[in-house]
């Protein structure tokens, strides 16, 4: 689906601006896999995350959060002072944006919120693996009561030798391994930078 872009010539602007040459002094791509060890495919990926992010930010005006791994692209690319605030901001945000100091967590940050709304009428729904749902936590609990149901129906196949708690168990606790295992590799976590 083709969504239409509130600041079309901004969006042109930033479509137009490349990461990977100067002013930067280095490649956002190269800092950011230097920095996380991702590979090239997924920090490009995040580019044009934070490339999404700086649009709504630009377009709507408002104080959004980002995600925590597209946060730590923001970090990167401000501390290239010189092309972040002297060059990227004036000429295609056209104006300054400062990231504020402390984000709060997602759950309790109503601009994150306010973020993913603007997203999803701008570019689609956000995929989760960059930009998580403020109920995680919700999600891990629901993982733990998985594991839990699982266990506790091989405790009553025991208990009861009966095959059909075994194969109950068995079944819930597959189909989380197999859920687990098929969206493990989506979720890209926010990971420290690495000591030099």
């Amino acid at each position: 689906m083709n969504y239409e872009k509130r600041d079309r010539k901004l969006w042109h602007r930033l479509e137009g601006y490349s990461f990977h040459e100067r002013p930067l002094s280095r490649s956002l791509v190269n800092q950011l896999g230097d920095a996380t060890g991702y590979t090239v495919d997924v920090c490009y990926t995040l580019v044009e995350e934070y490339r999404r992010f700086m649009y709504l930010i630009g377009s709507t005006g408002e104080d959004l959060t980002p995600s925590p791994i597209v946060d730590q692209v923001w970090q990167l690319h401000i501390a290239d002072h010189q092309a972040y605030f002297h060059d990227f901001c004036p000429r295609i945000i056209g104006r300054t944006i400062h990231r504020p100091e402390d984000l709060p967590p997602l759950a309790d940050d109503p601009a994150y919120e306010l973020t993913l709304d603007y997203y999803a009428q701008e570019f689609g729904r956000a995929q989760v693996q960059y930009w998580p749902d403020p109920d995680d936590g919700l999600m891990r609990f629901s993982r733990f009561l998985i594991w839990v149901v699982g266990f506790a129906a091989f405790a009553l196949a025991v208990i009861f030798s009966s095959y059909l708690f075994a194969i109950f168990g068995g079944l819930v606790i597959s189909i989380s391994v197999f859920l687990q295992w098929k969206y493990s590799s989506m979720p890209v976590k926010y990971q420290p930078p690495k000591d030099k």
